[in-house]
């Protein structure tokens, strides 16, 4: 009687019957028709968002941010689904959507220096905000939450063989025919941090899902060898330093979750990934020309401009700390506070954090943290989201957010984290509420 009373529960909660299997061998529910169409949509939007990174025109950045409104649109007005949907639960999560709408205060009070800027910069905050809320909608379920990594995870992949076989062939071309301007391009990305931060949000779910599918693990395991090797063929120094951490941190995570006593076969599992990687790591390194990573990596001063990007943006926000400049105006006010000269163009602070505090003061700085920060523990208690957690850090010395073509998977996963996070509370409220329902039935006896 108590199981059936908590079968009926899960239905209510899940909407649907249980019928398919996932990766870790868990029953999952299966998923709408809607729900399929709109994850498709979502993920060509992503793909089609990171494969046109390189261009320099403004249309492929417009399109998507269009596709995303519209996405989003039809969902809302067209009624989809129809039932209430079920997003993810607390208040943290809601702050994503205030992010634009700072950027809307800011204009209708006059406070920026360049409402051009801050009108481009509302709107990709409002598409990024627009994938958040998708994501949850896509990945109700954790049948929903696999598919949406797998395909994650195969296209950064994709990409990673992309970046390894074109990066000292297609001289600065993508696909070999595109020109970018470029002496060299890292799969569609002219910047290898840039490429470096996309690829730390998929090396996780590679190796997570290497320690947890017996059958396919050597699969996972090469997509997360060649992700990995392709971060080092690209000698970003910091996404080198962060890839690695995470190839470390899932291991540890791993051995100490997955461990089977009986099997030993998360041990085996892990002695594997700790051999294949190096090795991977090694042989694409030779390939791709040893001597350039290690050019990159003795650099004397990695912070050479940055420093003085960053202290410009930290004067920035001491002189409007409420208000800020407006967002995106970075470049416009930077030489105001610049301590020196440089023959290059400021596009960014190279570090997020600061550059948010300066357009939108601390405030802002606020509205986009505590959203992140909030998904931290979840990211620790599912090792798959510790990209978000590497990008987060990558952010303090570069600049992810403003490129879709990063930001875009960021949001995704993000919203994926706090879905995890809602489908864990309610467990432990049913494992609660099976423990009062036996307890009661013991003293009724």
């Amino acid at each position: 009687m108590r199981e059936h009373a908590l079968s009926r529960l899960l239905k209510a909660w899940s909407g649907t019957g249980l019928r398919e299997s996932g990766w870790d061998g868990t029953t999952l529910p299966a998923d709408d028709r809607e729900t399929v169409i709109v994850r498709i949509c979502l993920l060509f939007l992503l793909i089609y968002s990171t494969a046109t990174v390189f261009v320099r025109s403004s249309w492929p950045l417009q399109s998507f941010q269009a596709g995303i409104f519209l996405l989003v649109a039809v969902y809302l007005l067209a009624g989809i689904r129809g039932r209430t949907e079920r997003l993810a639960g607390g208040w943290t999560p809601w702050l994503v959507y205030l992010i634009p709408v700072w950027g809307l205060v800011q204009l209708l009070a006059h406070v920026t220096a360049s409402t051009l800027e801050t009108r481009e910069a509302v709107l990709r905050w409002g598409a990024l905000a627009g994938v958040f809320f998708l994501s949850q909608t896509v990945a109700r379920t954790k049948r929903g939450e696999h598919i949406v990594l797998g395909a994650f995870l195969c296209f950064a992949t994709a990409m990673a063989l992309l970046c390894l076989t074109q990066l000292f062939t297609s001289r600065g071309h993508v696909f070999w025919i595109f020109p970018t301007g470029y002496p060299d391009v890292y799969a569609t990305f002219p910047s290898h941090n840039n490429y470096a931060q996309f690829v730390e949000l998929a090396l996780p779910i590679a190796f997570w899902r290497a320690l947890r599918d017996g059958r396919k693990s050597r699969w996972y395991g090469l997509a997360g060898g060649v992700l990995y090797a392709s971060v080092i063929s690209s000698a970003s120094r910091t996404g080198m330093a962060l890839c690695t951490a995470e190839v470390l941190a899932v291991l540890a995570i791993g051995l100490a979750k997955l461990r089977d006593p009986k099997t030993g076969r998360q041990i085996r599992s892990v002695v594997a990934m700790l051999v294949m990687v190096p090795i991977l790591a090694a042989v694409f390194t030779v390939a791709a020309g040893w001597q350039r990573v290690w050019h990159q990596s003795d650099l004397k001063d990695s912070y050479l401009v940055r420093r003085e990007y960053i202290g410009a943006a930290v004067e920035m926000a001491k002189h409007r700390p409420l208000t800020g400049y407006g967002l995106g105006t970075f470049t416009e006010v930077y030489q105001q506070y610049a301590t020196r000269d440089f023959p290059f163009y400021a596009n960014h602070a190279h570090n997020d954090w600061a550059e948010f505090a300066a357009g939108g003061g601390i405030p802002f700085l606020l509205l986009v943290l505590i959203p992140f920060a909030a998904a931290v523990p979840t990211a620790l208690r599912h090792p798959w989201g510790l990209g978000l957690v590497a990008v987060m850090l990558h952010a303090c010395v570069d600049f992810p957010f403003p490129r879709p073509a990063v930001s875009g998977w960021m949001f995704l996963m993000l919203g994926l984290i706090y879905m995890t996070r809602t489908r864990d509370m309610e467990r432990r409220r049913l494992a609660k509420l099976s423990t009062a329902v036996d307890t009661s039935a013991h003293s009724a006896v």
